[in-house]
């Protein structure tokens, strides 16, 4: 009897990731209508057809998915969940929410819920602190439940994981503002060991430049906005040339320390976000800034999910490449 084509076999003619395949198979949006064409002529070439007694067989739960994310104070996380819902529910799924508050305890409790509630699968943005243990996470191992990362991951596990380039951002950040002439470059990040990727783009385009790296210009701050003026208010003392951030809601608040100590952005200061969320672009001075694509990193997470859950195959990790947004708070 003839073997049965699966979707890797489509994917493979293809030339494509089993995601793109998927992608195009179900009629989502981020596949290129030359890409489309060429699954589904690969589909018809192979006679491809879903087994649809084993996708209802591994989907045959709740339909519901849950979503760990750290804080919803950063519209970054509340744009994460908005389209992580809206992908899931186009795959009539339902979402349920666990905010974090950045705790390893309360990432138990959601895992202990989650499990509880027999959710199909769970999409996991890693909280913003250092994170050494990670026995929580095998209890969804045990039970067989299906997890992948977005946004980061975590080191200690080999789950998938759908991310940008974080060190590109910062590297090409950090090229412009020597671009501009702009030298004495401070950087203010979370959690040091969290951070690190953000660090060795900064550092990698200062010395390519020909500049000197000093951790002294790197400072560690809490994601508290209240915490992060406070301390920009002290760095702002040192009368640095620029100010790079690793987050838009970050730049925010440096951006209202400026404004307190009387200086004009970007003619005394210029100051860059991460992200590209809705902060950069609602300032009184619109943010020069790191897009991250959002929108297109939730669907691959949503996507891969769905791939685990409907054809038991384990995703390749996807890293996407960020891009630069130059608008306002940057000296030209």
């Amino acid at each position: 009897m003839e073997k049965r084509a699966t979707i890797k076999d489509v994917a493979r003619l293809a030339g494509v990731s089993i995601s793109t395949a998927s992608l195009a198979i179900n009629g989502k949006e981020g596949v290129t209508d030359k890409t489309r064409k060429m699954v589904l002529d690969a589909v018809e070439e192979l006679s491809y057809q879903p087994n649809n007694a084993a996708r209802n067989l591994r989907t045959s739960g709740t339909k519901v998915i849950g979503l760990l994310i750290p804080d919803v104070r950063n519209c970054f996380y509340s744009e994460i969940t908005e389209y992580i819902r809206r992908e899931v529910e186009s795959y009539g799924f339902f979402l349920i929410l666990g905010i974090t508050g950045n705790s390893s305890n309360n990432e138990k409790k959601y895992i202990s819920e989650f499990i509880s509630r027999k959710v199909d699968g769970v999409i996991w943005v890693p909280q913003l602190t250092y994170v050494n243990d990670i026995e929580h996470m095998k209890k969804l191992d045990e039970y067989g439940i299906p997890y992948l990362f977005l946004a980061a991951y975590y080191e200690q596990s080999s789950a998938p994981f759908v991310m940008c380039n974080l060190k590109k951002g910062s590297y090409l950040m950090t090229q412009y503002l020597i671009e501009r002439d702009i030298h004495n470059i401070v950087m203010l990040i979370g959690d040091r060991r969290v951070d690190e990727t953000y660090i060795s783009g900064y550092k990698m385009a200062l010395e390519e430049a020909g500049l000197v790296y000093s951790e002294s210009n790197v400072y560690e701050s809490t994601y508290h906005f209240d915490d992060v003026q406070k301390l920009a208010m002290e760095i702002l003392k040192e009368r640095p040339e620029a100010i790079m951030t690793n987050s838009d809601f970050t730049a925010c608040a440096v951006l209202q320390a400026a404004r307190i100590k009387g200086l004009s952005i970007p003619r005394d200061l210029s100051v860059c976000g991460y992200d590209d969320v809705i902060y950069a672009t609602i300032n009184q001075i619109p943010l020069t800034t790191v897009s991250q694509p959002i929108e297109r990193m939730c669907k691959l997470a949503v996507n891969n999910l769905m791939n685990l859950l409907q054809y038991g195959i384990v995703p390749d990790s996807v890293i996407l490449e960020p891009s630069l947004i130059i608008r306002d708070t940057v000296k030209r």
